[in-house]
């Protein structure tokens, strides 16, 4: 499942960033360059800041996404 948190850019437009095809994340004197898979682009908010949100959206496994590894599956 992506993990997608919200981040400015240094002109104060609002985008989504997908967690789980970020490279890098580096610190800048005015905020903070994230690469990921496809190009990179530097956001108002600091690193710190960044790992809170990352931190903030974790969430544990419901039933129906475990992955099970019994051979009686009943499909």
């Amino acid at each position: 499942m992506a993990h997608f948190i919200k981040l400015h850019t240094l002109e104060g437009a609002e985008m989504l960033f997908n967690l789980d095809v970020v490279v890098s994340i580096d610190p800048l004197s005015d905020g903070t360059m994230v690469q990921t898979r496809w190009g990179s682009t530097k956001v108002k908010e600091h690193i710190d800041t960044i790992l809170s949100l990352s931190r903030s959206h974790v969430t544990t496994a419901t039933g129906h996404q475990l992955i099970t590894e019994k051979d009686d599956l009943p499909y």
